[in-house]
């Protein structure tokens, strides 16, 4: 079972190409200035088979892969491993966001990254804080393409992104890193 605050289907901002995004729920590192505490609770979110997800995953016929943020999804590698071993059978990219450096690893985190495409490791520096950095928040953070699937030329430059999803009941929600000025969206 996994701990999953939520799952968006189709995105553009968090990696290459159209892919589905897992934020997973509970984090101890506990970084300052961290844009999801409220995913730092171990508690929350909601409990899911790896089946579940992976059929949710696999219903977005248009993304080419999954990226896995949180919280910290590395917290929950020995259950995680399974449903990542499950998407990189069928052909999916894999993203990871870790706060985790290498050398902090155990077995099972070390088996997650191994399977990953692309990952973003080490601690958010609040004080390293760059808006103009793509897919991460901070600039000891490091995007490693572990694979020959992506290269640097996919990330295709420097720059914050963000989407505003505008749900079927006119709910939204906005995904990445907007401007400080949240309002200054809907403007």
């Amino acid at each position: 079972m996994l701990r999953i605050d939520s799952i968006v289907k189709h995105t553009r901002i968090y990696g290459p190409g159209w892919r589905s995004a897992v934020w997973l729920q509970g984090c101890t590192l506990a970084c300052k200035g961290c844009w999801n505490k409220e995913l730092w609770p171990s508690k929350g979110g909601e409990l899911r088979t790896q089946d579940e997800i992976l059929s949710e995953l696999l219903s977005a016929t248009k993304s080419e892969g999954v990226t896995f943020l949180g919280g910290e999804p590395l917290q929950q590698a020995e259950a995680l491993l399974p449903l990542l071993q499950d998407l990189k059978a069928v052909g999916k990219s894999i993203f990871i966001y870790s706060g985790y450096e290498r050398h902090e690893f155990d077995e099972h985190q070390r088996a997650c990254v191994e399977l990953a495409d692309i990952v973003v490791l080490g601690r958010y520096i609040e004080e390293q804080r760059d808006m103009n950095l793509r897919w991460r928040g901070s600039r000891n953070q490091k995007v490693e393409f572990l694979t020959d699937r992506y290269s640097e030329a996919d990330k295709h430059g420097e720059a914050s992104e963000y989407e505003v999803h505008i749900h079927p009941d006119g709910t939204s929600t906005v995904l990445g890193y907007p401007p400080k000025d949240p309002e200054s969206l809907f403007s």
